[in-house]
């Protein structure tokens, strides 16, 4: 054992004992001991026998799941409303009226999950019922002794633990008081406290007399000390640390232990300074919780080796006749956690304070007289910035003051940090140095009203720390550290304490996002264009912008403005500014504005255009890479030509006049829909235009997109034109003369609708139904006796279906006629599944007079669309064959295209098929759905199940079909990780389970496990992972998510959530990077040293209570993969699409360059994969962490 010989440094009542720096010592790691598994199952995890109370935080009716609900109900109801998906132990996060979101980020934990509710946090000891005691609500598994010979602490942090015992016999029962347990003299005069926050603990030895303090037990105290997959070691500053053995990195973590004595007698400025404090109590005073303003400090040598931690007080102070007892022996342990705080002291500038070495409120400035060697002290605070991509109104660091030397108003600054704080952090290596070089000056404040105690509400001062978060946004940062110091610090009247319960509120945003170049034009003029393509113009043009907030509801009601800006330089003369702010529309639509008359002419004219929440403007459409718009304004050009349509330009319809751009009258209506027909006709006055060039988002280009009239000067028709995509859309025209000279552009923009099916049945409906309802009309089906409601749907457990048994009894049939004319354009689709495709059976059909309108079925294992050639007699039929069919789910579906007398018939992701039908016939009886008409009567009846049938009495194109196979994406499996049989956990409806390796366990417990009662807990060892032979669709669009908790920071380490196995790599890998961030990368072959595709967030893993919950989506139609954390999205980044991976996902490793790595150390829980684009509100109701989601 190494022992500290202390007659080597000064001592003495003015000068603090230097703390030796250490380099680290034995290290030892220790496996699971008998004794100690016997332990853990009976005193470490017992639940408190009396939950607290839920958290007040917001109450119930002011509480949503999602942020869209929450801004939804924020605005109805007129007060701030939570977002309960973004509630975490450190954060809330609240909608507010005017559509912005306030978060609160604390340093100290607040409320804490047991069961399926949050409750306050509470480091109030209750007894357990084996008489041991516990903290009511806190992040670690603390179990204190109840006396005997019991172990004086275990500690847990999910499966890991560490023991502390008590070598010199029985423990005397304690006496317990809120957070402090003292057992009374485990030596003769000296007690032994444990003091518990939420956090972590301290073990003080309270020495009351000198003769106590000559005891032998004192000289080399030992404790005795375990770890269950936990390493235990020495710190080169003289702690001791519990660190994770695959990371290195802390897990528990105790600062060099210190002693101290009762100070000295107050005087002086010290009396002056309580007789004008408001408290009634001295907040520098001594105590067990830490050493007072003019205590004597010393430090206490420390030693591990054979499971035993050995402190060596100093003999100086023990047996110095002038101290003032009782002395204070104290090692105080903490958790790691990405929030954190600390004060540094210039009178010990080798000294550290972490989390103010457990005392919850701390001095700024300089110590009175009466203190020993203690000089100035300033604090830090640590807290996290997850505001990426948000612009950020506000942002304000509260905190509470807890005393003031007097009622003088004097300032405290608080500063942005050129770097972090760590557990080593002292006056000597503080950021920035002792002169906070490169330290940011954010604000001052100078209170005098004080709180007695510190809590997590009960803040009282505040800083604006707006420029902080700001930087942390622009830099990328995970989290800022704030400094706060007195101005004077040479004055100790400027003295003031501060709590460790600070708190970062921000106010944000998502501001409108940049124009879509494509959706910037110019009537005349066209499309945005810059330098030598600019179109020429015969008068000012009007500006069009489609603007967009990015936090705009599908009903678009959130309202913005524009702002343009016009500029130019006249030949000679200077630059010129026009600008114009419009009036407040609603996202997504076009705003306008028309160019003054005073521009000059054949010089380029420029301008931009930007968009505004009323809270914060967006960028110009020129910013970054991009440019500005241009034209040229020249009266001499040909007049551009007019462009009318009765469907897509309703209010020039009807134009007669004189042919001129300006009669394009534009509306914010929407028109039309996708995949509904309409013709434009163009015009001229010019009586020599030969051609029309015309252009759909794009400008018109030479012999492309050409009509000629049929005499020159006379009009054309462009028919049938087919929106593919709801929203604004431009149509661009421009004429040419029999000269070859092209008019200006004409430019018409107008926004397409998406008009609803016309009848939609989703066939969820519970058992026991009659029928199926129209969930957008009225056209209800009846049920026969063969239909049966509620079995298992195309989503899983969470999405029901109509089971149809293929007797002549199950069919579902309307009233009256669905589809009024079956000859015009109509779409039939659905989800189903079929149990013998052999068989010829009927999913969808229309009864006509002797033939039904079309029909849509399987025969011969094959799907197939059909229409008939009369409706009266047999004549034949019109049909398309799709692919195979086979007995899973499929979505199906059949599109007639009334225009081009064109059947085509779409099966899963497979390839369209399309047949001509030559002759149209109209069918005007019930819609069957499960059977067909035929001349002996209905027939063909299905066997198997249907969901979410739809009927179009127009087009869909092929986004919409994708779409709507996506609109609620199928939960492919589903792990609660609750439980597991011979090394396999089970999937939720049966599917291939999770294999453990022979390191990986489902660890159990009602409170410290992560969701459900249990999850998976990995040591990060090579044996330690779970697999299942389950494959994402990696050829179609697909969703994983699970809840993560890391052992420690992974720094250093690079550790994978979950990845799906190749050949010789991973296609698609979810990880905590080397830089300790969360990060998603996907690659394209499946090589060795692959080119990845990678984005990183920025936010670091949270290490306590229920760690965080990550998603990835993959979007194969846009090829386009994002990554949410805690339900917050990373920009979206485009790839190739990954390759198709087949080995399977993997929890806890990646199989990289053929091998097995970046093994995990710590818990996974509610992993869950999806065929399909998982949408925000999915996401966030995942994250929820007080329970698990079954129906989803």
């Amino acid at each position: 054992m190494k022992t500290i010989d202390m007659s080597s440094y000064p001592a003495g009542e003015d000068q603090r004992v230097a703390r030796r720096t250490r380099k680290r010592g034995r290290v030892f790691t220790l496996g699971l001991t008998l004794g100690l598994a016997g332990l853990m199952s009976t005193a470490v995890f017992v639940q408190p026998p009396e939950p607290a109370p839920r958290t007040a935080a917001a109450s119930e009716d002011l509480v949503r799941d999602t942020e869209a609900e929450a801004l939804v109900a924020a605005r109805a109801l007129n007060q701030p409303v939570e977002v309960l998906a973004h509630r975490t132990e450190y954060r809330d996060v609240f909608a507010q009226p005017d559509g912005t979101l306030i978060a609160n980020g604390h340093t100290q934990p607040v409320r804490v999950t047991q069961g399926d509710a949050w409750v306050p946090a509470d480091s109030t000891l209750v007894v357990q019922p084996d008489g041991s005691y516990a903290p009511a609500a806190a992040l670690l598994g603390m179990q204190l002794s109840q006396g005997g010979t019991a172990p004086l602490m275990v500690v847990t942090r999910d499966q890991k633990s560490m023991t502390l015992t008590w070598p010199h016999g029985p423990l005397p029962a304690p006496v317990v008081e809120e957070s402090k347990a003292t057992y009374p003299n485990v030596f003769q005069d000296v007690d032994l406290v444990t003091n518990v926050t939420v956090e972590g603990f301290s073990h003080v030895l309270v020495v009351k007399t000198p003769e106590a303090a000559d005891l032998p037990e004192l000289q080399n105290l030992r404790l005795g000390v375990a770890a269950v997959g936990l390493t235990i070691e020495e710190t080169a500053e003289g702690g001791v640390v519990a660190l994770d053995p695959v990371t290195d990195n802390p897990v528990l973590e105790a600062d060099a232990p210190t002693m101290w004595d009762s100070g000295s007698q107050e005087g002086g400025d010290a009396a002056a300074a309580r007789s004008l404090d408001t408290s009634s109590t001295d907040p520098g005073a001594a105590s067990a919780e830490g050493p007072g303003d003019t205590s004597e400090v010393a430090p206490v040598g420390l030693d591990y080796s054979d499971n035993t931690l050995t402190l060596t007080p100093d003999r100086s102070m023990l047996t110095d006749p002038e101290a003032s007892f009782p002395l204070y022996i104290d090692p105080v342990w903490q958790s790691s956690t990405n929030s954190a705080w600390a004060m540094v002291d210039s009178g010990y500038p080798n000294e550290e304070y972490w989390k103010f070495d457990g005392k919850r409120h701390e001095r700024i400035g300089l110590c009175p007289s009466s203190c020993n060697n203690s000089k100035v002290k300033r604090l830090f605070y640590r807290l996290a910035t997850p505001y990426s991509g948000k612009t950020i109104l506000e942002a304000t660091f509260r905190v509470t003051l807890q005393h003031v030397y007097n009622s003088t108003a004097r300032a405290a600054a608080l500063y942005l940090m050129p770097a972090g704080i760590t557990s080593s952090t002292n006056w000597s290596n503080q950021p920035g140095g002792s002169g906070w070089s490169g330290a940011t000056h954010l604000a001052t404040s100078s209170p005098t009203k004080t709180q007695a105690t510190c809590t997590s509400t009960n803040q009282n001062t505040e800083w604006n720390a707006k420029a902080a978060v700001q930087q942390a946004v622009t830099k990328g940062w995970s989290n800022v550290t704030l400094g706060l110091r007195s101005v004077s610090e040479s004055d100790s009247t400027h003295t003031k304490r501060f709590c460790d319960n600070g708190v970062l509120s921000v106010r944000y945003n998502r501001a409108p996002v940049i124009a879509n170049l494509n959706e910037l034009t110019m009537s005349p003029g066209g499309q945005c264009v810059y330098g030598s393509g600019a179109p020429y113009v015969d008068v000012p043009p009007r500006l069009n912008a489609v603007l967009r907030d990015p936090d705009h509801s599908s009903a678009h009601t959130e309202q913005i403005k524009a702002e343009f800006k016009v500029t130019w330089t006249p030949a000679g003369g200077t630059l010129q500014t026009r600008s114009y702010t419009t009036p407040l529309k609603a996202s997504g639509s076009v705003f306008s504005y028309t160019v003054p008359s005073d521009i000059a002419q054949n010089v380029p004219i420029s301008w931009e255009v930007r968009a505004s929440d009323n809270t914060s403007w967006g960028p110009w459409s020129s910013e970054g890479s991009r440019n500005v718009c241009q034209f040229l304004y020249d009266k001499t050009s040909p007049s551009a030509p007019d462009v009318d349509s009765a469907v897509y330009l309703p209010q020039d319809a009807a134009d007669n006049g004189t042919a001129s751009a300006s009669n394009c009258i534009e509306s914010d209506e929407w028109l039309g829909s996708i995949g509904v027909p309409g013709n434009f006709v163009f015009d001229s006055a010019a009586t020599d235009v030969v051609e029309y060039r015309y252009g759909f988002n794009t400008n018109p280009a030479p012999g492309v997109n050409v009509l000629r009239p049929t005499t020159d000067g006379g009009p054309v028709t462009l028919p049938n034109w087919y929106p593919d995509k709801e929203g604004p859309r431009t149509i661009n025209v421009q004429a040419v003369d029999r000269a070859g000279r092209s008019s200006s552009i004409a430019s018409c923009t107008f926004r397409v609708g998406k008009r609803p099916p016309t009848a939609q049945w989703s066939l969820g409906e519970v058992a026991g139904e009659d029928g199926a309802g129209d969930g957008l009309g009225d056209n209800d089906a009846t049920a026969g006796s063969g239909v049966t409601f509620g079995v298992e749907g195309p989503g899983g457990t969470s999405d029901t279906a109509a089971r149809f048994d293929g007797t002549a009894d199950a069919h579902l049939t309307t009233s009256k006629p669905v589809l009024t004319d079956t000859s015009a354009s109509f779409a039939v689709t659905g989800w189903f599944k079929i149990d013998d495709a052999g068989r010829r059976q009927v999913a969808v059909s229309q009864d006509g007079t002797g033939e039904p309108g079309f029909a849509l079925g399987v025969e011969g294992g094959t799907w197939f669309f059909r229409m008939p050639v009369n409706d009266v007699n047999s004549l034949g039929r019109w049909q398309v064959d799709g692919a195979a069919a086979t007995t899973g789910w499929t979505y199906v579906s059949a599109i007639f295209d009334g225009a081009k007398k064109e059947m085509s018939l779409q099966v899963g992701n497979n390839a369209p098929r399309v047949a001509q039908r030559r002759s149209l016939t109209k069918s005007r009886g019930p819609l069957q759905i499960g059977r067909v008409l035929t001349k002996s009567g209905y027939a063909d009846n299905w066997g198997g199940a249907m969901a979410d049938v739809s009927v179009f009495d127009r087009l869909i194109i092929a986004d919409e079909v994708t779409g709507l196979q996506k609109t609620a994406p199928s939960r492919k499996a589903y792990w609660r990780l609750n439980a597991e049989t011979s090394k396999v956990s089970p999937e939720e409806r049966g599917g291939a389970g999770l294999t453990l390796g022979t390191g990986a366990t489902i660890f159990k417990h009602p409170v410290l496990s992560l969701l459900g009662g249990g999850h998976l807990a990995l040591t990060g060892n090579e044996d330690s992972y779970a697999s299942t032979s389950t494959n994402a669709d990696m050829a179609g669009s697909f969703s994983i998510s699970a809840r993560v908790k890391l052992t420690s920071n992974c720094a250093g380490t690079p550790m994978t959530v979950f990845s799906q196995k190749g050949t010789n790599g991973s296609s698609v890998v979810v990880r905590c990077n080397n830089a300790g961030q969360w990060e998603l990368a996907m690659a394209s072959t499946d090589t060795v040293a692959p080119e990845w595709t990678t984005k990183a967030t920025d936010e670091a893993p949270k290490l306590v209570g229920k760690g965080d919950h990550l998603t990835l989506v993959y979007n194969g139609y846009a090829r386009e993969v994002t990554l949410y954390v805690n339900g917050s999205f990373t920009e979206a980044i485009q790839l190739v699409s990954p390759f198709v991976a087949t080995g399977g996902v993997q929890l806890g490793r990646a199989w990289l360059d053929g091998a097995f790595k970046e093994h995990l150390s710590g818990a996974v829980d509610d992993v869950r994969v999806y065929d399909g684009v998982a949408d925000k509100v999915l996401i966030e109701k995942l994250n929820v962490q007080v329970r698990e989601q079954l129906s989803l």
